[in-house]
């Protein structure tokens, strides 16, 4: 056995046990009193043999059964024949659907966003039957929108966790079910078994996924666990655009997911939808497209005082004009390419500054290169910041530098808070500018123009500031959080009910 074997299968069996069950000596994790708890029936065997034994019993004896991004098809077929099926559980049939929506965390992306943003609104509107499964613990930067939920009623909940005493009873009450969950591939069914746990304890309506690994990872052992309507929201464009992010899996599996009728598919633009279709071989009508929503609430501008503060924190004197970006600091926004656009525009312009927030890989290379250009007492790289609506609105211009984007949060609000942009035309970002009026747009490989356009504001910039004002009326009718809610909860709806029917059909005509 590999120790990539061994790993993975450590990582499977050390969640099954809570953690009063583990035992320690001298220091090291008994591992094989931890498989011995599992599979009492190997008990007696050396240590070693009887530990690479347990995790054989969990994992198979066939690693892997992906191989170059391609699946078994003895094994999706068999799969395929235990899962697609509509499950034979009852549903909740009250106007709320028992929901559960599963992410990585709640770090500071736009997808954890759109997911806050939906779960308050509709904890508001009296949706108390919402749980939130979060794959890795809430603390640290994975806590970045933990506040706004505190005070809402959603069940937290956090999977990389020792499943709980119900949970290893569950497990070894369905052995055919972890005997198909470990026929997947080994680099992911640890996790898939372990939010199969969690989920079938949840008994959720409704599981709805948020981004690439999560959606592969979990989309499954929903399915395992009978839920009867499962949501896989996709964001941005397919995933091998992103190789820090992309794995040869996801391919397979997600054409595995689409041969299912229970599973629905969704994206935040057309651009992503159409990118995500023609990546899968799917026809287009299996995506519904739901953009984004700005929650205007928890938009505040600046106040004067506030204003004269974050600029003195950060640098920028009170009377400089200023270029204002946040993103991540990763390849497909192109963070060398928003230095670059500022240099150009402050080469005559000593006046100008610039303010970059985001974290990521590049986020030294962004310090670097401002240093080469000699603009690096005028270019302020912050970081992570938590009162980004605050920092946009005070500052004067906002840039955009992305070559693929879903629909960009951060743009949406720069243009609700009345501020002028400059944005490449990237995926969805092509439908979230009123160009012309609250911005320009720019063709993504015409990077040259991205400086044009921004010195236009530039030397203008009282009456494209009056222009900009338009900004709220724009994203108000097209990204308003009401509307994605609505769009999310009829959806939700929807599925549920032609569930609920197509069960009532099929009683009837038994």
């Amino acid at each position: 056995m590999r120790p990539v074997e061994l790993l993975a299968g450590f990582k499977l069996i050390e969640r099954l046990l809570p953690a009063r069950s583990r035992s320690r000596e001298g220091g090291m994790v008994r591992y094989w009193d931890i498989a011995n708890q599992i599979f009492p029936d190997t008990a007696g065997e050396r240590p070693m043999s009887h530990w690479r034994r347990a995790i054989r019993r969990v994992l198979g004896d066939n690693f892997p059964v992906v191989r170059n991004g391609a699946i078994d098809p003895e094994v999706a077929a068999t799969l395929a024949k235990r899962v697609f099926p509509m499950p034979d559980r009852e549903m909740s049939g009250s106007q709320w659907p028992r929901t559960l929506h599963c992410i990585g965390s709640l770090g500071a992306g736009g997808a954890e966003r759109q997911l806050v943003n939906l779960l308050v609104e509709l904890a508001d509107r009296g949706h108390h039957d919402q749980t939130l499964l979060t794959m890795h613990p809430l603390e640290g930067d994975g806590a970045h929108y933990l506040t706004l939920l505190k005070s809402h009623a959603v069940d937290l909940r956090v999977n990389n966790k020792p499943i709980r005493e119900e949970g290893v009873e569950l497990i070894r009450n369905n052995q055919t079910i972890v005997n198909l969950i470990r026929r997947m591939p080994y680099s992911f069914n640890a996790w898939t078994l372990d939010l199969w746990v969690d989920i079938a304890l949840a008994k959720p309506d409704v599981a709805h996924f948020w981004l690439d690994h999560c959606n592969i990872w979990g989309a499954p052992a929903a399915l395992f666990a009978g839920v009867p309507s499962v949501v896989v929201s996709t964001r941005n464009v397919h995933p091998e655009n992103f190789p820090y992010l992309y794995a040869p899996y996801m391919k397979p599996w997600y054409n595995w997911l689409a041969q299912c009728p229970r599973v629905h598919f969704i994206n935040n633009s057309r651009a992503g939808a159409d990118s995500y279709a023609e990546w899968m071989g799917v026809p287009r009508s299996r995506f519904e497209v739901i953009v984004n929503g700005v929650n205007l609430e928890h938009l505040k501008p600046a106040t004067t005082d506030q204003r004269e503060r974050i600029r003195n924190e950060i640098g920028v004197p009170q009377q400089a004009t200023v270029v204002v970006g946040a993103f991540r600091m990763s390849e497909e926004k192109r963070p060398i390419l928003f230095v670059d656009t500022f240099a150009e525009a402050a080469k005559d312009r000593p006046w100008l500054h610039a303010v970059l927030m985001g974290e990521g890989p590049y986020l030294e290379a962004v310090r670097a290169r401002s240093a080469e250009l000699g603009v690096s007492d005028r270019f302020h790289a912050v970081g992570r910041r938590t009162d980004l609506p605050q920092v946009l609105s005070s500052m004067d211009v906002f840039l955009h530098t992305a070559w693929w984007e879903g629909t960009p949060n951060v743009v949406l609000e720069a243009q609700q808070l009345g501020i002028p942009v400059v944005v490449s035309k990237a995926g969805g970002a092509a439908d979230a500018v009123a160009h012309g009026e609250t911005g320009y747009l720019v063709e993504r490989d015409q990077t040259g123009q991205l400086a044009d356009r921004l010195i236009e504001i530039l030397d203008n910039l009282p009456s494209w500031k009056r222009a900009a004002a338009r900004g709220p009326g724009f994203i108000a009718e097209r990204f308003g959080v009401q509307r994605m809610v609505d769009q999310t909860y009829a959806l939700h709806r929807g599925v549920v009910g032609s569930q609920m029917l197509s069960r009532a059909k099929s009683k009837v005509e038994a």
